[in-house]
């Protein structure tokens, strides 16, 4: 099996078609919107049968502060912040900007939402230059780094505050908690109607050795993740979980720091729906066993798994994502792309239900972009 190793540095050079992609996440407007259908018109000829519609979250408005404003508009209906509790776990949604001000506290999260730790969590801002969402376990919620208060998704965000009882990993190879001093959790897994949760931190004081440790068979996924984390002082680096359930770490700043907080997967055992791809995108499962781009709705939430690359062309667009598993708003998230770098991968609801991805230069997300660990309630 091939191996996605090593770390190259991003150029500022964009593709016509992926600037246009972006050009309507950053709010471009009717001009954008029509722009992208070009590319992507015959995609809707390619949809597949969708399973029975999910339930939905109710969701609670979060009360801004600081300056903090929603980033929901007509021009990009990325939804207002909100949270919402599940299965005992707690989701975000929405987006937020700061037209004034320097805090980066933005709301807090009321008691019975709160996480045990202090979270970090790579997340989308502006233009897809990473960001990082901070959740203090008094509720506090910061957003820094990155282009954060032009924009900043909540899309995607998840963390339990369910009782069940937790796990530790068994760490290896020099690795050991970062616990201390970040308040930011043991690294641990739980596994909860049929999902794997992960959380905690970590970082290795000696040796170079990636594999961090072995996640027993209840909590193995059925292909190799490739999943984007948050790293020391706001960098972005790799987590690999492996079928037979070597947990890895890389980046440039894996070893002082790597965040373990918001990765959530279904078990091995879950029965995926494979998404129909077009614009010449297709499966990477054959060289990276890290399977095929797939949906499963498990309750009220969607998931996300599999990769894909595209040999040739240069449209973001790869594919429709069936009406039972689309969200209410436009969707940005962070994802995995090819030798460890990263790139946004986008859903918009609107009649067709494209999904796209890109990147800079957007040759890393066509040469592989990961679906992996990607979840989200159905009505975000």
């Amino acid at each position: 099996m091939r191996r996605l190793s090593g770390y190259t540095a991003k150029s500022s050079a964009l593709p016509v078609s992926a600037a246009v992609l972006l050009s309507l996440l950053a709010g471009g407007g009717a001009a954008a919107s029509a722009a992208v259908a070009a590319p992507g018109s015959q995609i809707a000829r390619h949809g597949s049968p969708a399973p029975r519609a999910a339930a939905r979250v109710s969701w609670h408005k979060l009360s801004l502060r600081n300056g903090w404003k929603s980033a929901n508009s007509k021009a990009l209906p990325a939804g207002n912040p909100s949270y919402a509790i599940s299965g005992g776990m707690v989701y975000l949604s929405g987006s937020v900007r700061q037209p004034s001000g320097s805090n980066s506290m933005f709301a807090v999260l009321p008691r019975g939402f709160r996480p045990a730790h202090a979270l970090f969590i790579t997340v989308y801002t502006q233009s897809d230059v990473a960001g990082t969402l901070r959740i203090a376990p008094n509720g506090q919620m910061f957003a820094s780094n990155g282009r954060a208060q032009t924009f900043t998704s909540l899309a995607a965000i998840s963390f339990p505050v369910f009782k069940k009882t937790w796990h530790a990993v068994a760490l290896k190879n020099g690795w050991q908690s970062a616990q201390h001093p970040y308040d930011s959790g043991d690294p641990a897994w739980a596994v909860s109607g049929g999902i794997v949760h992960l959380a905690g931190s970590l970082h290795q004081i000696s040796g170079a050795n990636s594999i961090v440790g072995t996640l027993p068979a209840a909590a193995r996924p059925a292909h190799v993740l490739y999943i984007t984390v948050y790293t020391f002082v706001g960098s972005t680096g790799t987590v690999v979980i492996d079928p037979n359930g070597t947990v890895s770490a890389y980046g440039s700043q894996a070893q002082a720091f790597t965040s373990l907080a918001g990765i959530s997967y279904p078990t091995s055992a879950t029965k995926w729906h494979k998404l129909t791809l077009a614009d010449n995108w297709t499966s990477s499962q054959s060289s990276y066993n890290s399977g095929d781009p797939a949906y499963a709705i498990i309750g009220p939430i969607v998931y996300l798994s599999g990769s894909m690359h595209q040999p040739s062309g240069t449209s973001g667009l790869f594919g429709v994502l069936p009406s039972a598993a689309r969200p209410s708003h436009v969707l940005e998230i962070e994802t995995y792309t090819f030798a460890g770098t990263y790139g946004a991968f986008g859903l918009i609801p609107n009649p067709q239900g494209w999904m796209f991805v890109v990147s800079t230069p957007q040759s890393d997300a066509q040469d592989y972009t990961s679906l992996a660990a990607i979840s989200y309630p159905r009505n975000s």
